[in-house]
């Protein structure tokens, strides 16, 4: 025997197979809209991650280049 599928608006439950075709398909959106915030959300923790870590390893570079051109000025005297 499978579940039923359960959907609450309003406070009130319904049975997803006892709604008509229109309101399965607004249901059937709104899911999906929200699989789709839930991924463009992961994305976007994502991307941030690595613009901070990109950003670091920029800023890095600008302090192993610091360092080389002290060490070199040291190195010319």
């Amino acid at each position: 025997m499978s579940e039923e599928r359960k959907i609450t608006i309003n406070d009130k439950d319904y049975n997803y197979d006892e709604l008509s075709q229109e309101q399965k398909i607004l249901v059937d959106h709104i899911e999906n809209c929200r699989r789709n915030k839930a991924n463009l959300a992961f994305q976007l923790d994502r991307e941030s991650v690595a613009e901070g870590a990109f950003a670091k390893m920029l800023t890095e570079s600008f302090d192993k280049n610091d360092k080389e051109e002290s060490k070199d000025e040291s190195d010319s005297k």
